[in-house]
């Protein structure tokens, strides 16, 4: 972002790997380099729209902001080349079609694509952030050819997980590194299972192991 100046960035990862965590710390260490961080998220599937209007509002307004789509995108362009700007647009799954290609958007959103392409061909100083659990096809197509789209995929934290069943005084230490794998170093995953096994378990991640089938909450994999 602040050497190569990347347009567009996709942060992909299952849910609970840490992409919005990820982004927090982010923002913490270079938030002096920019004069707007905006982070809106797309959770409950909002319009182009009505996103647009939302981020023209965070800035300085010169004239009404415009009722016409194409008006928009123009306007929050200017935007972005006129200042520095860090825009995060979490939960962008939420967009795409349920059982179908990885990355299809929903009829009533597949102008996001559009604005997604134009964010990494136009020149601006600013970047815009996607999160995402799965990964954008305009994503894919860009990348190959443009230098300032990138895409990062969040893995497995590893032997790091180690720290939270460390932090929750687990016991059966010989056994953490099979949990770890069961659960795909998943920090989220990992640490709601160290507690229940903290209040369930006597704290004995080999008596939890004792079960057939992993237990894994259904809030956990929204």
């Amino acid at each position: 972002m602040l050497k190569d100046s990347s347009r567009l960035i996709a942060l992909l990862g299952i849910s609970g790997i840490g992409k919005t965590t990820l982004t927090l710390q982010l923002i913490k260490q270079i938030k002096t380099n920019f004069n707007y961080i905006i982070y809106r998220s797309l959770r409950f599937s909002p319009t182009l729209d009505v996103t647009l209007t939302n981020l023209l509002k965070i800035f300085p307004q010169e004239a009404d902001i415009s009722q016409n789509i194409e008006t928009k995108i123009s306007q929050l362009l200017n935007y972005l080349n006129q200042y520095r700007c860090l825009i995060i647009l979490d939960d962008l799954q939420m967009l795409f079609c349920s059982g179908k290609i990885a990355g299809q958007y929903q009829t009533e959103s597949e102008n996001y694509q559009i604005f997604f392409q134009l964010i990494a061909q136009m020149n601006h100083q600013s970047c815009l952030i996607l999160n995402s659990r799965e990964k954008p096809i305009e994503i894919t197509q860009l990348e190959t050819k443009n230098n300032s789209v990138r895409s990062l995929i969040l893995s497995s934290l590893g032997l790091a997980a180690k720290q939270i069943l460390d932090n929750h005084k687990l016991s059966d230490e010989e056994t953490w590194e099979k949990l770890i794998d069961i659960y795909q170093g998943n920090p989220r995953w990992i640490e709601f299972t160290a507690t229940m096994i903290q209040e369930l378990f006597d704290s004995s991640v080999a008596k939890f192991l004792q079960w057939e089938k992993v237990i894994l909450s259904e809030s956990l994999v929204a």
